[in-house]
């Protein structure tokens, strides 16, 4: 099966989701695999959440006397740990009845590059209860620690990405990904490979975002006519029609779809839409000033990023995504949801990898990455 990539990342592309296995068994027959220096795995782990402190705090009050493994788990966790530590069940075939809930997160993009890894501290117990048991080696991840705003707090996941900048700025292409998300290996190495492929075919591709349908998501898309993405909505940065105060278009429609949690950039643009964002928008001794976003909290989005290459019609969307993919576990009270939708999601990619494991290389993808000829 030959695969146009620029045929997949339209909106008339309804079938792509359908078909995403046998698509994915194609594209890496055609594409190919990386060099482990192309790519960078941006993965965010820093800092708990404001949301997911507040429900810990309630869970060890409320649960100190259950007894259940769940509830000893919640009153020993240290509440300034990151989220990404808390243990959940474990479905990556690895040792143990748990796992850090991060390792969903890293293992979805073990093979397709060097991982850098987003934190506050705790560098230690990642290396020890996530990386290691992964198989991941040290030489393949570095860390660098997210430094507060001048307000004393953090700003935001993109201001994250412009800190650490000199850590993925020599690469080709950038993955990123967030700590307390169901992610899928196979949207991960979907969305690279389309992205790789579409060099030749759309050369004004510079974020692929794989994308679900999921209707009134907090994280709504906006298309023109053309069904290119135009404008990304984000509840939390300044309401369901948020465009950054980047986007040009005056009135995209939704599109039904939203993303989830994955980004796929090249290298190249993401540094120039966060040099030129700061630019106009940083404030010394204040923060992020950006147009759109809570006026209060001075934070720089990875979305304002996505907006910026949206408004300029250099952002594409993927439908290869699943809906348990968009189920992040925030705060205490979603573990349940969020173990219920990984299962879905390694199900899916057990089936997937079975099928390239009964395949020659350069095609098949181990569970140690992408196997090269």
């Amino acid at each position: 099966m030959s695969v146009d990539s620029a045929s997949l990342v339209r909106l008339k592309g309804g079938e792509v989701f359908a078909l995403r296995k046998s698509l994915g068994r194609s594209l890496l027959a055609e594409v190919g695999s990386f060099e482990k220096e192309d790519v960078v795995c941006l993965t965010l782990l820093a800092g708990a959440g404001t949301r997911w402190v507040k429900s810990l705090c309630k869970a060890k009050s409320s649960l100190r006397d259950s007894g259940d493994a769940v509830s000893c788990a919640a009153v020993s966790f240290p509440l300034a740990a990151p989220r990404g530590l808390f243990p959940v069940r474990n479905f990556l075939g690895t040792r143990g009845k748990t796992i850090p809930l991060a390792a969903y997160a890293l293992d979805a993009f073990k093979g397709l590059g060097r991982h850098l890894i987003v934190i506050r501290g705790w560098e230690r117990e990642i290396n020890e209860s996530v990386l290691a048991p992964l198989g991941i080696p040290a030489s393949m991840v570095s860390f660098h620690t997210q430094v507060e705003g001048p307000q004393g707090k953090v700003l935001g996941h993109g201001d994250a990405a412009m800190q650490a900048m000199e850590l993925w700025k020599d690469s080709k292409y950038v993955l990123v990904n967030f700590g307390g998300d169901a992610n899928s290996p196979l949207t991960a190495l979907f969305s690279l490979l389309v992205l790789k492929g579409l060099e030749a075919e759309d050369k004004s591709a510079d974020i692929l975002m794989p994308v679900a349908r999921i209707d009134g998501a907090a994280y709504p898309i906006f298309v023109d006519k053309e069904g290119l993405p135009r404008s990304f909505g984000h509840d939390k940065l300044g309401g369901k029609r948020m465009r950054s105060g980047i986007s040009r278009l005056k009135e995209p429609k939704p599109s039904g779809f939203t993303n989830v949690g994955i980004r796929a950039y090249r290298t190249a643009a993401l540094a120039e839409a966060i040099v030129e964002i700061k630019g106009a928008y940083w404030r010394e001794g204040i923060g992020w000033n950006i147009p759109g976003n809570d006026p209060e909290a001075h934070e720089f989005a990875l979305d304002n990023v996505d907006s910026f290459l949206a408004g300029r019609g250099r952002a594409r969307i993927l439908p290869v995504a699943a809906p348990e993919e968009l189920t992040p576990a925030k705060s205490f009270d979603e573990l349940g949801r969020f173990e219920a939708a990984v299962e879905k999601v390694r199900l899916d990619w057990d089936d997937f990898r079975s099928a390239l494991d009964s395949q020659e290389p350069p095609y098949r993808r181990s569970g140690e990455g992408i196997d090269r000829p």
